[in-house]
């Protein structure tokens, strides 16, 4: 029985085209940073200052561009065999409504399989950057939860669309809309969470070596720029789940273009970061930096002989070089 519930205002038809032409243009933006991902890995292997160990990130980025290529293919193959193939009563608009289309499940499983390795990413950064505290276990816990929350209820959202067999757009079925607002909302706050997590990290140990930093401007300059590297890569993706849930929620078929810029963004947003980082925007990140710095520190503890301020500064300027090194790499360089 047919459960068709498609707005009149933004034909399923029209919604299908315009999210394959918002999905090629993230696409090509999306070789682009990741063609300069891989040229700037190997200018890093071959620079024996830099650390090694940055494949676990770059395996992340070719997995994350492979799911975007699989994505935007699905997506023009979609659209020209509803349009052009199919030759059957209803035209184009009763392939787009058949929602347990084999390109219909599996769009929705590269989706899905993207955000959920994106956030996976997420998750084992923020608790590199955690692991030397005692409360890491308790920082990661949440993040973790929402994590295996989001990934039911894709997993759930999956099955049902591949057993309904009902002519409707995704976003008008009813049965789908728990799964699907239940699985964007849990990714909305774990990005959130996470990046924020993050941030707060990187500024405490900020604010922790204020009388270091008064006089080095070029740790504060990385400092912020760190920061700035993860909110404004972190934006990306978070507005985009953010208006797919807003869609969800208005039944409005925006939600093709919006989730299949969302496929995109997840791997944009983790290549920008590791770019970023890797060449050096936020400053040096090898063991030589961090031995410079403690040097710098001991000419200053006994030149003016502050030794309880110095100690200080001493105990906490490596972690600032670790932070900005393991945004990318594992966490065992620079110890």
């Amino acid at each position: 029985m047919s459960s068709t519930t498609n707005s009149s205002s933004f034909p399923i038809t029209e919604a299908q085209l315009v999210a394959l032409f918002m999905e090629a243009v993230a696409y090509g933006i999306h070789v682009v940073t990741f063609i300069q991902c891989l040229y700037t890995w190997f200018l890093r292997l071959r620079d024996p200052s830099k650390p090694s160990r940055s494949w676990p990130w770059m395996s992340v980025a070719v997995i994350l561009f492979a799911i975007g290529t699989l994505d935007v293919s699905f997506n023009l193959y979609h659209n020209l065999y509803a349009f052009v193939i199919y030759k059957g009563p209803d035209g184009a608009e009763s392939q787009f409504n058949d929602l347990s289309n084999w390109v219909n499940v599996m769009r929705s499983v590269w989706a899905r399989l993207s955000a959920t390795i994106s956030d996976a990413a997420l998750i084992s950064r923020l608790w590199i950057v955690y692991t030397s505290m005692e409360v890491h276990l308790f920082v990661v816990a949440v993040p973790i939860l929402l994590w295996l929350g989001a990934t039911a209820c894709a997993v759930m959202d999956i099955e049902l669309l591949s057993t309904l067999h009902l002519s409707s757009s995704i976003p008008g079925e009813q049965r789908l809309r728990p799964y699907l607002v239940g699985y964007y909302v849990m990714t909305l706050v774990l990005n959130v969470l996470a990046t924020g997590l993050i941030v707060y990290r990187i500024w405490g140990v900020h604010h922790g070596t204020t009388g270091f930093y008064r006089s080095n401007s070029l740790g504060t300059d990385r400092v912020t720029k760190t920061i700035r590297i993860f909110v404004e890569s972190a934006l990306l993706y978070t507005v985009s789940v953010t208006v797919s849930v807003i869609v969800e929620l208005a039944k409005s078929n925006a939600y093709y273009g919006t989730s299949d810029l969302s496929v995109e963004l997840a791997g944009i947003t983790f290549d920008l970061i590791i770019i970023r980082i890797w060449r050096g925007v936020t400053a040096e990140q090898s063991p030589a930096f961090a031995r410079s710095w403690n040097r710098e520190v001991d000419a200053r503890r006994d030149a003016a002989r502050e030794v309880t301020s110095i100690d200080r500064s001493r105990a906490v300027s490596p972690i600032v070089v670790r932070l900005e090194t393991i945004c990318v790499d594992n966490g065992k360089d620079g110890r």
